[in-house]
């Protein structure tokens, strides 16, 4: 009887065992079933990268795809990808991307051991590298920090909505297309004059690009560039090497001088209630050796679009700096900033560039010329001033509607006059929304087109964005200082 009840105490605890250890292999596989199941969208369009590259480029194929003009077919622009290639200065296509051009600048690379920035050389290997989201930085003589975005081009592939399962059209050398049923493509607006294009109709992103020839339409340069330099951060006040806070115009209205500094660094309050005529001139007086200006629209789109792609964010939201008190970074403390807050970076991580989304609204040297009496007021007249030259490599004047005499605000305004940008490239604006009127735009960024009374124009959202800030989102602003308005610097 003994020897029974021990041979069954023994298939109990053999039985107990076979059903703990099945129990631990079906929680292995319902756990990695459910962790496959939460990962995002854009995660699963990140690993499906190669697979839609395939399909877009059999579908583009220049000797098997059709492509017919037609200004009346329609698709959503809301919902895209963008796809980058590293060209040389002569636009053929690259492995790696083009040495950055240091001119005079320092080297640096982030220690995550340390959480810091230390100083490199440029033959570190370590330095930097794009393919693994690791942006190359340095800094100047004063601290401040840039970040830079290497020559490239790119194509948008679009989708019909935000899970990013059904391909309706591109926007490529020869224009934004629709992709039809038969797997033809019908072109719904062609580019401007002077878009360059590589031999497989990526578009040159302008910002790199020689544009003497249509007058800097396309927010070009009078050469063609190896890259730029962008300010890391927020632009800061410094005086006599302390920081200042601009808590108003008075303080905050000013121009640089032998004592007040504008800084790039991480940690404080950005520089705000300043006018959009001495954020002009602040930046082009900042390093004229390098070529200092305030950050053009065209470069605001070749940070956006290179983050945007595998070589930055991947698709994935750009996490808003919420600091009510402007910091940039979105703390005061370093670690934090590097550590934490990685995801309010155009990377993810500590080497990418801050504060494009939320912070303060950044003003950017575009605008309207619509007549509105603030263009002058806020921006001057004299050559040197934003307003007082017509045609200039440091800004992008858009065009505007003939309804638009700048003396009333109105809906019809915006709409209207984003109606006639549909041939711009490369500066994120008519690629990557709807209608210059609404919160249309990628990520459901806020898309209000420059009109009226609100004739530059400004990026990014501020920290009381809680819906629409990003780094697609643009609106129109009056050009007048004011607390929720900063700017940035880029070297080129």
């Amino acid at each position: 009887m003994e020897q029974n009840t021990n041979f069954t105490k023994i298939i109990i605890v053999t039985a107990v065992i076979i059903i703990i250890f099945v129990s631990v292999i079906v929680g292995i596989i319902i756990a990695f079933n459910s962790n496959n199941n939460s990962d995002d969208i854009l995660q699963n369009v990140a690993q499906n990268n190669t697979q839609d590259e395939e399909k877009s480029n059999i579908i583009l194929d220049e000797e098997n795809v059709v492509i017919t003009d037609d200004e009346t077919a329609q698709i959503t622009r809301r919902y895209g990808r963008v796809e980058v290639i590293w060209i040389d200065e002569n636009n053929n296509e690259i492995s790696e991307p083009l040495k950055p051009n240091l001119n005079g600048l320092t080297p640096v690379k982030f220690n995550s051991s340390r959480v810091t920035f230390e100083e490199t050389t440029e033959n570190d290997s370590d330095w930097y590298n794009y393919s693994l989201q690791n942006w190359a930085n340095a800094v100047n003589s004063d601290g401040s920090y840039f970040v830079w975005i290497p020559r490239y081009a790119y194509r948008i592939i679009y989708y019909s909505d935000s899970q990013y399962t059904n391909i309706v059209g591109f926007c490529d050398g020869r224009g934004i297309m629709k992709l039809n049923e038969d797997g033809t493509l019908s072109r719904i607006s062609r580019n401007n004059t002077g878009i360059r294009e590589t031999s497989n109709h990526y578009i040159v992103a302008p910002a790199f690009s020689k544009d003497t020839a249509s007058g800097y339409r396309n927010g070009g340069w009078d050469s063609d560039l190896s890259g730029i330099w962008v300010a890391k951060y927020e632009m800061s006040m410094e005086t006599n090497g302390n920081h200042t806070e601009t808590s108003d115009s008075e303080i905050g209205n000013v121009l640089i001088s032998d004592t007040v500094k504008a800084v790039s660094k991480p940690g404080v309050s950005s520089w705000r209630n300043i006018n959009i005529r001495n954020c002009y001139l602040n930046s082009y007086n900042y390093d004229r050796n390098r070529d200092s200006h305030l950050m053009k629209n065209s470069e605001w789109g070749a940070v956006a679009y290179l983050s945007y792609s595998s070589y930055g964010v991947n698709g994935r939201n750009i996490t808003t700096n919420t600091s009510s008190q402007y910091i940039t970074g979105g703390t005061t403390s370093e670690e934090s900033i590097y550590i934490s807050n990685g995801n309010q970076s155009t990377t993810g991580n500590a080497t990418g560039i801050y504060d494009l989304v939320g912070g303060a609204w950044e003003y950017i040297s575009a605008y309207i010329d619509n007549g509105y009496v603030g263009l002058s007021q806020n921006g001057g007249e004299s050559e040197e001033d934003i307003y007082g030259s017509r045609n200039s490599k440091y800004k992008l004047v858009y065009p505007h509607d003939s309804g638009d005499l700048g003396n009333f605000y109105d809906r019809i305004h915006s709409i209207n006059n984003y109606s006639l940008i549909s041939r711009y490239r490369g500066d994120a604006l008519y690629e990557t929304s709807n209608s210059g009127y609404g919160s249309d735009a990628w990520n459901t960024n806020t898309a209000y087109f420059m009109q009226s009374d609100i004739p530059y124009l400004i990026r990014g959202g501020d920290y009381n964005s809680t819906v629409g800030a990003g780094i697609f989102s643009f609106n129109g602003f009056s050009g007048a200082s004011n607390s929720g308005e900063s700017f940035r610097i880029v070297l080129a």
